[in-house]
């Protein structure tokens, strides 16, 4: 198997129990999945260093992810039948860094079966669209407005978590290495909460493969000059959106989004300033 075709699948498997822990209503038994993707994860980013380092291709392409099940005895079925594939796809498991995912993944499986033993099967309802959030009695404009948010604002979350771990595999500085980590579990947050959120609505959707031009770009500085206009952006979304809610609790948690994008602009040209020699 080729390495890019194996760096494929690591991410095709984050996502898979990404939005698996995304889709589980129960928020003790979302957290532990949750926490098995934000490892995988880190296999993803250490696989993309290794490749980087040795200067062997790979890419974000990602196939159809099977990641939707009606009920969570099914998912959980379902993540450990995809988990273990992956043991016979690693190409050395004397390699640390492979051991190291072998022995994650064993473990994942493990508490996958004892969560089936253990736990009441519960319906699925991420997928059935009835664009309601409970608590929050929202007209339909604002279940328009909303909706669309989050699909957008999903969707950028996941990006930028790639484009800037893409680039944090290419880069010798360690400011800037240290504002792209940053920027990216900034992101994460942020795509686990607005998924979370379309999860209630039932409109939980995985997101779209990047194009590759979008991280495999030659211009650093005309990236982070255009990222801090997309956040710039999203600001005036959250603003705009947290004031047409009308739900003071709904509102604050807009508002406080928007007040974390203030940060990121500043990390971003703090980092722009670095590469012009200003910093």
């Amino acid at each position: 198997m080729s390495k890019n075709r194996l760096f494929q699948q690591k991410h095709e498997l984050w996502l898979a129990v990404l939005f698996g822990s995304f889709s589980i209503a129960d928020a003790e038994i979302a957290d532990i999945v949750y926490d098995f993707a934000m490892i995988e994860y880190r296999h993803l980013n250490w696989l993309g260093g290794a490749l980087a380092e040795r200067g062997e291709a790979f890419d974000y392409e990602k196939g159809e992810i099977d990641y939707k099940a009606e009920d969570t005895h099914a998912l959980f079925k379902k993540l450990i039948a995809q988990i273990e594939t992956m043991k016979a796809a690693y190409p050395d498991p004397e390699d640390a860094m492979y051991a190291r995912f072998i022995t994650d993944e064993a473990y994942f499986i493990q508490k996958l079966h004892e969560l089936l033993e253990t736990t009441p099967n519960r319906p699925i309802t991420a997928y059935d669209k009835n664009r309601t959030l409970k608590s929050y009695d929202l007209d339909q404009t604002q279940t328009d407005a909303l909706t669309l948010f989050l699909f957008e604002e999903s969707y950028k979350e996941y990006e930028l978590i790639l484009v800037y771990t893409y680039s944090n595999f290419f880069t010798d500085s360690k400011l800037l290495s240290n504002i792209f980590i940053d920027l990216i579990y900034e992101s994460h947050y942020h795509l686990k909460s607005f998924a979370r959120m379309m999860s209630d609505m039932g409109i939980l959707s995985m997101p779209r493969t990047i194009m590759e031009r979008v991280y495999k770009f030659d211009d650093l500085e005309q990236f982070l000059i255009d990222g801090i206009k997309e956040e710039e952006g999203a600001k005036e979304e959250c603003v705009k959106l947290a004031n047409m809610v009308n739900h003071e609790a709904l509102s604050n948690f807009f508002f406080f989004i928007n007040n974390q994008e203030n940060y990121h602009i500043a990390l971003m040209r703090r980092a722009l300033a670095h590469l012009r020699g200003e910093a």
